[in-house]
């Protein structure tokens, strides 16, 4: 817990996931209760993958944004300054969707606007580690002695042109087989490594104010 929400200045988590919580049923808010907390940091220009899963809608999506420029939330008329505790992520990012397989929100500089509620529970994205298996130390190639999907190059997603355009008219999920396969192997490494950091957080004992950020 930060300074400013142990003397009460800023909500606590709890005190977000409560007021996330009374939204309707179904809504984003409520659904960002469920969620914990994963980006405590500023998240200008960072990589991060939303948290589009399952209920939120019926079919899971993956969309990463770059967040580019916040805006505050507009405080009621009348009133001049935000009532204490101050929520702990409020306002809204306008971010720039770089990959994305939903039918909505197509990658390649797309705009769209994100709560800073939602960014911080998304996924940040290491963009050093994601690109690390494109190459091997060794100079062989990552699959050898299998190459690189033919059609999508492990992106996962296949994009589509328009023939008289060149113009990018939609994308659709890889369906090649050992590409399909290298992905859900991909999946279930990061899952167990998610799951192997969340245990090592919950098991971390604080041995101070200045044992863990923010101080």
């Amino acid at each position: 817990m930060s300074f400013l929400s142990r003397i009460g200045f800023i909500e606590t988590e709890e005190q977000e996931r409560t007021r996330l919580a009374q939204a309707p049923e179904g809504s984003l808010n409520h659904y960002l209760s469920t969620l914990p907390v994963t980006i405590d940091e500023w998240p200008k220009d960072l990589l991060v993958e939303l948290p589009w899963q399952q209920p939120r809608t019926d079919q899971a999506y993956r969309v990463v944004v770059v967040p580019i420029e916040f805006r505050k939330d507009a405080l009621p008329e009348g009133v001049e300054e935000e009532p204490l505790p101050r929520k702990l992520h409020s306002g809204t990012w306008m971010c720039a969707v770089v990959f994305s397989d939903h039918p909505d929100y197509p990658a390649g500089g797309f705009r769209i606007d994100v709560p800073d509620a939602e960014i911080a529970r998304g996924r940040k994205i290491d963009l050093a580690t994601t690109l690390a298996p494109l190459s091997c130390v060794s100079g062989e190639t990552l699959h050898a002695p299998e190459p690189l999907c033919a059609s999508c190059e492990d992106s996962g997603l296949i994009t589509h042109y328009d023939r008289s355009t060149d113009g990018i008219t939609g994308h659709s999920r890889c369906d090649n087989a050992p590409c399909v396969a290298r992905a859900e192997k991909r999946a279930a490494e990061y899952e167990h490594k998610r799951a192997a950091e969340e245990a090592e957080a919950d098991a971390h004992v604080c041995a101070g104010h200045l044992c863990c950020p923010p101080f």
